[in-house]
């Protein structure tokens, strides 16, 4: 796993570089020289803010399941999941099942009562990327200033959306396709391990399986049947939206451009789209495509546009990763005591 991360950041770095010397180095470092930190601290406090408004959409769930966890502890586990899912290649694909372990490790929640609430809150703080995303894109072509060159991120964001909405669509309306996916993956894995050890026999068979698949849409149920617990979680979802999207807007105004609020939403939604590249946290492909949307919708010059962007990155996916990485090593590395 650790040569796995470092390889990961190595290649995160490459596109980087490549980046910024495609920009051109010196340009990027004469827009730094004009910054003005004292704004720039700005952004680092609205990403602090993001990651705070992010991370109480968790603890509404996870204490409408379990009202005897500590809030102190939903923040570590949070925090924990966020610096999984940055440091890793694709992280967003695999952290919900390990944080739910560690959720479950010892005896705090049922393992799939942990997994609902975890993949209930990470879905929903995913929403606002399309509610201000299509309300920026909407916005911007009403005004006239909807320009040519991001036509493919137009349709790869649509078509991600539209995935969205029907992966979310099966798992919550068609529940037996999901028991029958399950199933079939599970019995998969009982054959194969069971070739090499009976050790997982019990926990991979059907009987096992099921009560936990039950288990896991009643936790969904439970959420989704408790309307205000889901209407102040909304508003927390969007909050951390617009302190995520804010240091784009900030950094601008560091440097002394002036964004419109529709296209720092639209950039930050179509910036999602770079976590397709095999890197930690998409870095190199999101700075690519905010980079792309600022100087195509914000009319800004490449090094000006590159420079918001590395501006952003620090301001949202580094802090996250300094200050998840903390409450990681105290998680993972020494047992929790807290009940």
């Amino acid at each position: 796993m650790k040569r796995r991360i470092a390889l990961g950041f190595a290649f995160a770095l490459l596109l980087l570089v490549l980046l910024i010397n495609a920009i051109g180095g010196q340009n990027v470092l004469d827009e730094l020289s004009k910054a003005d930190y004292r704004v720039l601290g700005l952004g680092l406090l609205s990403g602090a803010l993001a990651l705070t408004f992010r991370g109480l959409v968790w603890a509404r769930f996870i204490a409408l399941i379990d009202e005897t966890m500590p809030r102190r502890r939903i923040g570590e586990v949070f925090l924990t999941a966020m610096f999984v899912k940055y440091v890793t290649p694709y992280g967003q694909l695999a952290t919900e099942p390990f944080v739910a372990y560690l959720v479950s490790r010892d005896g705090e929640m049922a393992y799939e009562d942990g997994l609902a609430s975890i993949l209930s809150a990470d879905l929903l703080n995913y929403v606002p990327y399309y509610t201000f995303g299509f309300l920026a894109l909407g916005m911007i072509a009403a005004g006239g200033t909807l320009r040519d060159g991001m036509g493919t991120q137009f349709v790869a964001f649509a078509s991600l959306f539209l995935v969205v909405v029907g992966v979310v669509y099966i798992a919550v309306q068609q529940p037996a396709i999901v028991y029958r996916l399950v199933l079939g993956i599970t019995g998969l894995c009982r054959r194969v391990v069971g070739r090499v050890t009976t050790r997982f026999d019990e926990q991979l068979s059907p009987d096992a399986v099921r009560p936990r698949l039950d288990g896991f849409y009643t936790t969904v149920e439970t959420i989704t049947a408790d309307k205000r617990t889901l209407v102040i979680a909304t508003v927390y979802a969007h909050l951390g939206m617009a302190f995520l999207m804010l240091p784009i807007y900030i950094g601008a105004l560091a440097l002394g451009y002036q964004l419109a609020f529709p296209v720092v939403a639209l950039v930050v939604a179509l910036g999602k789209l770079g976590a397709v590249v095999p890197a930690p946290g998409g870095t190199g492909g999101v700075e690519v495509i905010v980079t792309a949307g600022l100087t195509t919708l914000g009319q800004l010059e490449p090094a000006a546009a590159v420079t918001i962007a590395l501006i952003y990155r620090l301001c949202t996916y580094w802090l996250t990763i300094g200050i998840g990485g903390l409450s990681a090593a105290r998680l993972l590395v020494a047992r929790p005591t807290d009940n």
